[in-house]
């Protein structure tokens, strides 16, 4: 059986909006993204619909190299890695099919009752690490013990079964891999 490796990617970068999220709750990382691909061009969350801009937001495909990543280059970051079979790999596909199959918007006012510590589920509408929960969750890769509204990136770090592979700069994460290769 083929095994598959996922990528869990909390960051942080010096953005407004993530000096606030940051100050007021005291965590270092404010988002997270997941990933199949190992040199993380491909990632999917919850975020900024365009780069330059923190609204309107959605369901995006970011990329260490594109997008906001690629124009916010001072963005640090964890990521964690776990291996993973076949069938989680295969659920992880199908639920991600729904999310290119119609809209989805960005669960500002769970984010508000998440602050307030009240879990907020709503149709079609997700921040970060609510849908990044509910895609390690339902895909079987990793159980939460709390409701997915609930969820900050920082629950994200050191999850059971993941392995740190890097911590540091984003943008350096390939070079770091090239000079390291396994």
């Amino acid at each position: 059986m083929k095994k598959r490796e996922i990528y869990v990617i909390v960051t942080r970068t010096h953005t407004l909006p993530s000096r606030l999220i940051r100050a007021y709750t005291g965590s270092s990382f404010n988002h997270v993204s997941l990933s199949f691909d190992e040199e993380l061009r491909d990632m999917v969350s919850f975020g900024r619909l365009y780069p330059s801009f923190p609204v309107p937001g959605g369901f995006v495909h970011e990329g260490r190299d594109k997008g906001f990543f690629q124009r916010f280059q001072d963005t640090q970051c964890r990521i964690y890695q776990k291996e993973v079979g076949e069938g989680e790999y295969q659920a992880f596909l199908r639920l991600l099919g729904r999310f290119h199959q119609k809209r989805f918007k960005f669960n500002h006012l769970g984010l508000l009752t998440l602050m307030a510590g009240i879990p907020l589920e709503r149709d079609n509408a997700y921040f970060c690490s609510q849908f990044c929960g509910r895609m390690l969750a339902e895909s079987g890769i990793h159980a939460f013990e709390k409701p997915f509204g609930l969820l900050r990136p920082a629950d994200f770090c050191d999850l059971a079964g993941f392995t740190l592979l890097y911590e540091g700069a984003l943008q350096g994460f390939a070079t770091e891999k090239a000079l390291c290769p396994a």
